[in-house]
C-alpha cells in the first residue's frame, strides 16, 4: 500500500512539472508588429528622444517595450500601448551621445518578440540663466562724458539730476556723423549692468534707434582708444520711439570686470545725427548659470 502511494505522488509531481513547463512555452508570440522601416526619430526637443511609427492594422501585441541604458540612472524600461504610434523618452542630455533603444513587442499573456534596436541622441538642453539686480549705481555729472555735447543747451549733467523736465542734447548746431558716445564711469568694477533711460518729452523723436553697448577699463575718446569690447546690441526691435519713451535694458554681462560703460549711438529715430535724453540710471547685475550639458556625467 505504501509503495502504491509513493508512486502516485511521484506521478503527480511529474505532471505538475510538465504543465508548468508547457505554460511557459505556450505564451503567445506577437506576429503583427510595427515595422522598423516606419520608425522615425525626433531629437530636436531639449533632453528628449521621441520615436514615431506607423501602427499596423490588426496588431496583436499588447504593448511595445522600449529598453535603454541611461548613463546615470541605469537600465530603463518604458512601454507604449498597442494603440500608440510614438513614445517619448525624457530626462536625457545631448552629452550622453548616441544611446541604443531596443524595441520588443509583448503579448497580453507576456509573450515577447524582439523587433529591432534604434540609436538616437537627445536634444541639447540649454543652460538655465537667471539675472539678479545687485543694486543701483550712484552717478554724478563728473562720471559722465560725451563726444558730442550741444554747446547751447542740454548739458550731460541733466541725465543724472533726477528731473524728467531737463534733458541732455547731442550737437544739433554743428552735427557730425555717427557714431556718438555717452561714457559712464561706474565708479567700481562690475561684470554686469542694466541701464534705464527716459527720452526727452517733446515731439522731435530724438531717441536712439540703434546702439552698441561696450565696456572698458580705460577712458579714451572712443571705444577703440579705450580698448573696449562689446557686451550688447540694441535696435529698433527693442528701443522705443515717440514722446518721452522709457527703456530698460536686459542684463548685459562680461566675463571680464569693467569700470566704464559705453553707449555707442549709431542711429536716431528722427533721422538726424543727434539724440536727446531726459534721464539715465545704471544698476549692477549678477548672473547665475546652470549648464547641465557641461556638467560631468556622474
Amino acid at each position: 500500500m505504501m509503495k502504491k502511494t509513493i508512486i502516485k505522488m511521484l506521478m503527480a509531481v511529474a505532471l505538475v512539472g510538465t504543465v508548468a513547463s508547457c505554460s511557459d512555452d505556450d505564451n503567445t508570440t506577437p506576429r503583427v508588429n510595427i515595422e522598423e522601416s516606419t520608425v522615425t526619430v525626433d531629437s530636436k526637443q531639449p533632453g528628449k528622444v521621441v520615436f514615431h511609427w506607423t501602427t499596423p492594422e490588426n496588431a496583436d501585441f499588447y504593448y511595445i517595450k522600449v529598453e535603454y541604458d541611461d548613463p546615470v540612472k541605469g537600465h530603463r524600461v518604458l512601454n507604449a500601448s498597442t494603440y500608440a504610434d510614438s513614445i517619448m523618452i525624457d530626462g536625457l542630455y545631448a552629452k550622453y551621445g548616441e544611446l541604443a533603444y531596443s524595441f520588443t513587442a509583448v503579448s497580453e499573456d507576456g509573450g515577447e518578440k524582439a523587433l529591432f534596436t534604434k540609436t538616437a541622441k537627445a536634444g541639447y538642453v540649454p543652460a538655465d540663466i537667471k539675472d539678479y539686480k545687485v543694486g543701483p549705481i550712484s552717478l554724478t555729472a563728473a562720471q559722465l562724458w560725451t563726444d558730442d555735447q550741444e554747446s547751447s543747451e542740454g548739458p550731460i549733467a541733466a541725465l543724472v539730476d533726477g528731473n524728467n523736465g531737463t534733458y541732455f542734447h547731442m550737437s544739433w548746431s554743428a552735427p557730425s556723423a555717427w557714431p556718438h558716445y555717452i561714457r559712464v564711469d561706474l565708479g567700481k568694477k562690475v561684470k554686469g549692468i542694466s541701464f534705464w533711460y527716459k527720452g526727452r518729452n517733446n515731439g522731435n523723436n530724438d531717441n536712439p534707434k540703434k546702439m552698441t553697448i561696450l565696456a572698458s577699463n580705460n577712458v579714451g575718446d572712443n571705444p577703440d582708444a579705450a580698448g573696449a569690447w562689446e557686451i550688447g546690441k540694441l535696435g529698433s526691435n527693442v528701443l522705443p520711439s515717440g514722446r518721452a519713451p522709457e527703456y530698460t535694458s536686459p542684463g548685459l554681462f562680461s566675463e571680464t570686470e569693467f569700470q566704464y560703460l559705453w553707449l555707442q549711438i549709431e542711429e536716431a529715430y528722427s533721422g538726424n545725427n543727434w539724440i536727446a535724453m531726459a534721464e539715465l540710471t545704471v544698476k549692477e547685475m549678477t548672473r547665475s548659470i546652470y549648464d547641465p550639458e557641461n556638467e560631468p556625467i556622474k
